[in-house]
């Protein structure tokens, strides 16, 4: 379902927005992914990414060419990359599709089987593949967090649902349920699955005050900020309750392994779970792990993917979920 909060005064905008206003409410644990979701982080990925290119003696790419390469983690970052640049390098063109090139024109950085092509006609085996992800790991760690910034709105969600979860947890409800507050059915929690590796990822969500230099990645970090007495829950520490990576989850979306073990870790059910992103593997786990997703098309992912895969809710912006709590 396509919802334009801006829209939200036609009837059928309406409709739309007050069903996905009911289910914000009904939810009890959102899943958000990092980057194109609660992140725009293309500021230091795109430098670390021509860092390793040129290193390599390959051709640099743009900003935009890096951000169509972005998406099922940092190795397939590499190795579209390094084909995009190995494609410009020869004079031809890479990125999102263009009509009416063929394959030896432009490369779909999307297309696998075309990336590989690309790759072994140039020499590009996975060992060398792994040199060059080796060089941009260990620059985009030293650099992650200089451009990154949060996307309008997701600091201050994730404060509607840490306000939520200290609530429930302050009422001793042994429930978990807040039954005086009319509005919220349940404790809230926030948690995080992404692809990109954990030592970036942690130091992303610690420098904006998501988790603090102490925090440890289990269940129990959620109850800091419950016993807080926190004025508005400003950004302090453990407000991702939990959080799994590229590197530390039991599989890679779009696999659903990873959702499981956040759902297990927490205690929620299915039902009780949304899963928010911005591409293709996060519409893809929570469909293959039989939860809800809503998906922000401004994001990193191509809306002519995403729309196709029929995601229970789309939107603009992560921002517009501020409008409906």
């Amino acid at each position: 379902m396509n919802i334009d909060i801006e829209k939200m005064n036609s009837c059928k905008e309406s409709s739309k927005i007050a069903d996905l206003k009911a289910l914000i409410v009904q939810k009890e644990l959102f899943i958000f992914d990092l980057d194109g979701t609660m992140f725009n982080s293309l500021g230091d990925l795109a430098p670390a990414v021509n860092y390793a290119l040129k290193l390599f003696g390959i051709q640099e790419i743009s900003k935009d060419n890096v951000r169509s390469c972005i998406g099922n983690g940092s190795r397939n970052l590499i190795r579209r990359s390094v084909a995009s640049g190995i494609m410009y390098g020869a004079g031809k063109t890479a990125g999102e599709p263009i009509e009416g090139k063929s394959r030896e024109e432009h490369l779909d950085v999307r297309d696998a089987e075309a990336v590989a092509a690309v790759l072994e006609s140039a020499g590009f085996d996975e060992a060398k593949i792994d040199e060059v992800l080796k060089t941009y790991s260990g620059y985009y760690w030293e650099h992650c967090t200089e451009e990154t910034e949060p996307y309008e709105g997701v600091l201050e969600f994730i404060d509607w649902i840490c306000e939520n979860d200290c609530r429930d947890e302050g009422a001793g409800n042994s429930s978990g349920r807040n039954e005086g507050a009319g509005q919220i059915a349940g404790r809230k929690i926030a948690a995080m699955l992404t692809n990109k590796p954990v030592l970036p990822a942690k130091k992303i969500l610690e420098k904006f005050g998501l988790l603090s230099g102490a925090a440890q990645n289990n269940a129990d970090a959620g109850k800091e900020c419950a016993s807080k007495k926190r004025a508005g829950c400003e950004h302090s520490a453990h407000k991702i309750s939990y959080y799994l990576c590229g590197d530390t989850t039991p599989e890679r979306k779009p696999g659903p392994g990873g959702i499981y073990a956040i759902l297990e870790k927490l205690g929620v059910a299915p039902e009780k779970a949304v899963m928010i992103g911005d591409d293709t593997p996060d519409v893809m786990a929570a469909k293959n792990a039989g939860i809800d997703s809503i998906i922000c098309l401004e994001g990193f992912g191509r809306p002519e993917n995403l729309l196709p895969l029929e995601p229970k809710y789309t939107i603009r912006h992560i921002k517009d979920l501020l409008k409906l709590v």
